[in-house]
């Protein structure tokens, strides 16, 4: 029996992806931590699309905002197969040089904040992707984002050690986003099969 959806998840998985994202990205991008502004980048990206997912809910998953969904999950595939570029040509060239971020604990501190909100996050999502595909794609959103915060983690780390090891997080963060990237696009057309029942027509109401 499937159980009643809410929108509050959606909308707290875009608060976290906003209220992470931004300090990762401005003291990433300033202190030269490319695993911290991947992860931030990737934070307000892959928050934004629950936004819209959380209006869906309330409007009882109709058509009014599935063209809504449609755009914004086809900007953010954009989006985030540029980050994921950029994020793999930064570290490609890091790794190849000599540059240690100069980040401290920050990166620790928010993979750790992160992975505490997200993971509670995607279990109680999972419990409800079976009653609509786009509550499924924004529980695997929020488990692409969680798997980055582990990856903070692990750079974080490592970098106590390794100077390379912002670098080679931050590799393996553009492989992860640009597959997450090639997922949202696919979910464009997923979301209009699923429209009106799973009729695939957006006429029908």
């Amino acid at each position: 029996m499937k159980m009643d959806a809410s929108p509050v998840l959606a909308f707290t998985t875009a608060a976290a992806g906003l209220l992470l994202g931004a300090p990762a990205l401005w003291i990433g991008l300033d202190q030269g931590a490319i695993a911290l502004w991947t992860f931030g980048a990737a934070g307000l990206l892959l928050g934004l699309p629950s936004l819209v997912v959380g209006q869906r809910v309330r409007e009882g998953f109709g058509n009014r905002s599935l063209e809504r969904e449609r755009l914004t999950l086809r900007l953010a595939s954009h989006l985030l197969r540029l980050l994921a570029l950029g994020a793999i040509l930064t570290a490609a060239a890091a790794l190849m040089g000599d540059r240690r971020p100069q980040a401290g604990s920050t990166p620790l501190i928010l993979a750790g904040v992160a992975l505490a909100l997200l993971a509670p996050l995607w279990w109680a999502k999972r419990a409800q992707a079976g009653i609509h595909p786009s509550l499924a794609s924004d529980a695997s959103r929020t488990r692409a984002l969680m798997e980055l915060g582990g990856l903070l983690l692990a750079g974080a780390l490592l970098d106590r050690w390794f100077p390379w090891a912002d670098a080679a997080a931050g590799l393996v963060m553009g492989l992860r986003l640009f597959i997450e990237g090639q997922a949202l696009a696919r979910g464009t057309t997923l979301a209009a099969a699923a429209s009106c029942g799973g009729c695939g027509s957006c006429g029908c109401s």
